[in-house]
């Protein structure tokens, strides 16, 4: 969410008329008082005016509306102090702990609306602002200067441009009063959010229903090549068993321990060719069957040369 800062003021300067204005004249006066409220209304509401002005993006606001929040603000100056830079001049320096009264709508609705685009509460606010809050009064430190004409008709107030009060009131008001736009745009916020996050679970199930596919794929290819291994063994076993039937017995007896030790061998052989060559244990299951099903089959052949010998002398396996 934007934030919403009140621009830097520059320092005004606002007359009043009347007369004997000389004995009005010290910072504590009703009409010194007067002048710095109206000046702070004044300013606020000209300045918010820009602010928001400058935010069209937000949407309008109403006129009213702003002025009637901003008469609403109860403003106090207590605890007035008065120096003078120069003792020949009639410019009196003022200090005064500024009172700043907030109406309760103002301030509820400013709440809401902060809270929910997370910009801090208006206590938080007027704490960043070093403002203090007793009650429901707010209040700082506040300088500002009040010099008489010279004919005495008119009396001048004057504040700095860097109010802290200023600013936290016009972070306050602009929040108050643009509190739909900003909520229309929080919703907005929130709902592309929620958009983008969707779209990422979607890529990221699409992703993991890819990986599942080729992880089953890739299982079923191990389990098809040990099926078909599995098949190849049994014929070539088959094969090896009517060879060694149709030889003679005798050659039978000769070559049966032979045959004990070269089977042990090539199972040996067909599990070390295997080892490591796969993850998945079909596939190596597979490739060691596969293994065996080569060398029976050159066993039977070798075997087949047996069969109807009568030179007494027999042919055996080899690796």
């Amino acid at each position: 969410m934007k934030k919403l800062l009140i621009a830097g003021l520059m320092p005004v300067l606002v007359l009043l008329g009347g007369c004997n204005m000389t004995s009005s004249s010290e910072c504590g006066s009703p009409e010194a008082k007067e002048l710095i409220d109206d000046l702070l209304k004044e300013e606020l509401e000209y300045s918010i005016q820009n602010e928001l002005d400058a935010r069209k993006e937000l949407g309008s606001y109403d006129a009213t509306e702003l002025e009637n929040a901003v008469k609403r603000i109860k403003i106090a100056l207590n605890d007035v102090r008065t120096s003078r830079d120069d003792p020949d001049s009639d410019r009196y320096s003022c200090r005064a702990t500024l009172s700043l009264e907030l109406p309760d709508v103002v301030e509820k609705k400013a709440n809401e609306v902060r809270s929910m685009a997370e910009m801090g509460t208006v206590r938080e606010l007027a704490n960043r602002y070093k403002m203090k809050r007793r009650g429901g009064t707010y209040t700082t430190e506040f300088d500002y200067f009040i010099q008489p004409t010279d004919d005495g008709e008119k009396l001048f107030a004057e504040m700095d441009d860097d109010s802290p009060a200023l600013s936290f009131l016009g972070e306050t008001l602009a929040s108050y009063l643009l509190a739909d736009e900003i909520r229309e745009e929080k919703i907005a916020e929130d709902m592309a959010k929620a958009e983008a996050e969707r779209e990422v679970r979607e890529a990221e199930l699409a992703e993991q229903q890819m990986e599942n596919e080729a992880k089953q794929a890739f299982e079923a290819e191990g389990a098809a090549a040990l099926n078909s291994a599995q098949v190849q063994r049994k014929l070539a076993s088959e094969r090896i068993n009517a060879v060694w039937t149709a030889m003679p017995v005798s050659f039978q007896k000769d070559l049966d321990s032979l045959h004990n030790a070269w089977v042990k061998e090539m199972k040996a052989r067909c599990a070390t060719e295997a080892a490591g060559t796969d993850t998945r244990s079909s596939m190596r299951q597979a490739r060691e069957l596969s293994c065996q099903t080569r060398l029976v089959r050159s066993c039977a052949s070798t075997l087949e040369r047996n069969i109807g010998n009568r030179s007494g002398q027999f042919h055996y396996c080899r690796f």
